[in-house]
């Protein structure tokens, strides 16, 4: 046979032949008794002649002929009710998706359920929260600051919880470690409570060398307003501590995209505690991060502080429970 016959032998002959049970026996019977050659038998059964010798030396360091495997993906084993019952008992802990929970059991005991089969033992027991909408990939790249302290964000949300709906909800958060910093609850949105909860931060955790927020009158005079009322309570104590004001563009909420993510997982989880102080314990101390690494914000904003800032002392946290 030629080279170009050859050529065309194993593209269209060779490639389509399966190699099955009888065609191995063959190949054993006649490499061990006749001595044949593994290019004359490839080219009897439409092999490759590499195929000819992979069978024949599992047989010669074996013993035995070859089995085929069966085909398609490898059926998942059942789970048993202890693993159930260690799915149900970290979700509870952690409330994050399947994909997450994996790597938190594999973290906690050791051991690897494949995130599709916790998938199914939450649709089972009602705690997925569905597929959700698929966002498309977007052309820019989510910036956040390096250290701990260098910038946070704040906002304010009206809580739809049944149990304190109307209420409203203020918030800081470090850009870089998505630590809260401090949060409150009030009937309603003053610069006076913006200015309460920063106090209170600040003496916590330290200031910050920037404050990003949105135009709202809490934190910004609108120009025709702050002609007639000046500054706001918010700016002024801004001023005070040297904490340089940036502002979001007007109808972007993705500047200030990370609190609006919050007030979303806020919504979500909030309705699993019986408090908000709760909540906020377990999203700073337990709950792992996606942006961090499944790290907690707690771990992160410790681990993220300048090293030219004296160590952090960490009874000013003592009203965080670690889990």
């Amino acid at each position: 046979m030629g080279q170009f016959w050859r050529g065309i032998y194993r593209k269209y002959v060779v490639k389509m032949t399966k190699l099955d049970a009888k065609k191995m026996e063959y190949i054993v019977r006649e490499k061990a008794n006749k001595g044949r050659c593994s290019v004359v038998i490839s080219q009897e059964l439409g092999i490759s002649k590499r195929r000819v010798d992979q069978v024949y030396r599992y047989y010669a360091d074996n013993g035995c002929i070859p089995s085929l495997a069966r085909p398609g993906r490898k059926k998942d084993d059942e789970l048993t009710e202890d693993k159930v019952n260690l799915i149900l008992n970290s979700y509870s802990k952690y409330l994050v998706n399947a994909l997450y929970l994996q790597h938190m059991i594999r973290a906690d005991t050791g051991i690897n359920i494949n995130h599709n089969r916790i998938q199914r033992v939450m649709n089972a027991s009602g705690l997925s929260s569905g597929a959700g909408r698929r966002w498309k990939r977007r052309n820019w790249i989510r910036y956040e600051r390096e250290h701990s302290n260098e910038l946070w964000h704040t906002d304010w949300h009206q809580i739809k919880d049944p149990r304190w709906k109307g209420l409203w909800l203020i918030t800081y958060e470090d850009d870089s470690s998505r630590f809260v910093t401090g949060y409150g609850v009030f009937p309603t949105l003053t610069s006076e409570y913006s200015v309460r909860v920063l106090k209170e931060a600040i003496a916590r955790y330290g200031r910050p060398d920037a404050m990003l927020s949105d135009h709202g009158s809490t934190f910004y005079a609108i120009e025709s307003v702050a002609r007639e009322k000046g500054l706001t309570e918010f700016e002024k104590y801004l001023l005070k501590m040297k904490i340089r004001f940036i502002l979001g563009r007007v109808d972007h909420p993705q500047t200030n995209g990370k609190l609006e993510k919050f007030h979303d997982i806020f919504e979500k989880k909030v309705k699993y505690f019986g408090s908000i102080d709760e909540f906020f314990t377990w999203y700073n101390c337990t709950r792992p991060h996606g942006a961090l690494d499944l790290d907690t914000p707690l771990h992160a904003y410790i681990s993220r502080k300048k090293k030219s800032e004296s160590l952090m002392d960490l009874s000013i946290m003592e009203n965080w429970v670690i889990s």
